[in-house]
């Protein structure tokens, strides 16, 4: 039995994909349909982990990876949206295929068939699986780099008085949102205010270098000097250059923080 969730804001796509669900795959069942991020986080908090995921990206209450910095999400997800520009931000996250609304049979087989192979890979090379996929995201970094879908910025363009500076990726040390614009602070401590977004600035950096801690704060591993536990199972991360505030990853993220900055 293979237990999907399906999480898509509207109903036309998501009877259609259950349809042709059950054509290429009478052993698929359907564990729910959620329309909403909150409902989905929400799910995914209190029941167990289906074998697989599809998700639309554009939900009624918000982007679909807002789940991702909300909850743990262990098990692959297939994304399916009318756009083609969020390619790159699906495979950040757990995402082994990107499929363009109207999903068709052969998208939809193809994309069964990259789960049946991630299975079947870490089949062969870990104990039996049970439920989700033991350091999914890890595999699918892998899988990812193979296959040629992680690309990363090597560096940027920041604007200093009348020029244009570049700077390295290797020479940031976080990006911070300050009074509603977003700066770039090195690891020799010059900061730079940059046109972009936190969650743009996520999908473009590889992240075994970089963490993305709350809304504010996305930091690179170079600039960790400590972690302190705090009040509600959360966690203060001690960044040098030091912030303006204090750094704090919530509860949820906290393990995953953990097997970042301890590199597994």
């Amino acid at each position: 039995m293979l237990n999907i969730l399906i999480v898509e804001d509207e109903l036309r796509p998501a009877r259609a994909l259950q349809r042709l669900l059950q054509e290429v795959r009478p052993d698929a069942q359907v564990v729910a349909h959620l329309e909403f991020v909150a409902d989905t986080v929400t799910w995914l908090q209190e029941n167990p982990t289906p074998d697989l995921i599809f998700m639309d990206i554009h939900l009624s209450d918000g982007s679909s990876f807002e789940i991702f910095r909300r909850v743990e999400v262990t098990c692959p997800v297939i994304f399916v949206t009318a756009y083609d520009e969020h390619a790159m931000e699906a495979f950040q996250v757990n995402g082994i295929d990107y499929l363009l609304k109207p999903i068709t049979r052969d998208n939809l087989e193809r994309g069964l068939q990259k789960f049946d192979a991630l299975k079947r890979h870490y089949a062969s090379t870990a104990p039996p699986l049970v439920g989700a996929i033991p350091n999914l995201p890890e595999l699918l970094r892998t899988m990812q780099q193979l296959s040629g879908k992680a690309t990363y910025k090597t560096s940027w363009l920041v604007p200093h008085k009348t020029k244009l500076l570049p700077i390295a990726t290797s020479e940031v040390a976080h990006f911070v949102i300050r009074h509603g614009s977003v700066h770039l602070t090195t690891l020799a401590g010059q900061q730079y205010a940059i046109d972009s977004t936190l969650d743009e600035l996520e999908t473009q950096v590889d992240p075994q270098q970089f963490f993305r801690a709350n809304r504010q704060v996305l930091f690179a591993r170079a600039s960790v000097t400590a972690l302190e536990p705090y009040y509600g199972n959360r966690m203060v991360v001690h960044l040098q250059p030091v912030t303006a505030e204090e750094v704090i990853v919530p509860k949820l993220r906290v393990a995953e923080l953990r097997r970042w900055v301890g590199g597994s």
